[in-house]
């Protein structure tokens, strides 16, 4: 599997969803998938990605998002300062 693709997951309820979708009468730019709710604005969304900032895209990002390397591991040590 490639690093940078993640496996699209149909919810059961995708019915539900789409009818809560087309009955909010609201403005909205999209739909969350995982609370099933409106996102109103880009500020809506998490920082630095396409996830609707709620509890299932909060989730998600932290599941999925790159590792950051460490510069300091276990084996490392302080390059010296001339």
């Amino acid at each position: 599997m490639q690093d940078d693709w993640v496996p699209l997951e149909v919810p059961d309820n995708l019915d539900e969803m789409f009818e809560a979708m087309t009955r909010y009468s609201g403005e909205k730019i999209g739909w969350c998938a995982m609370c099933n709710g409106p996102i109103h604005s880009d500020s809506d969304l998490l920082p630095e990605t396409g996830a609707h900032d709620c509890e299932g895209g909060r989730a998600f990002e932290a599941q999925h998002a790159p590792k950051k390397k460490s510069w300091c591991g276990p084996n490392r040590q302080a390059h010296p300062r001339n």
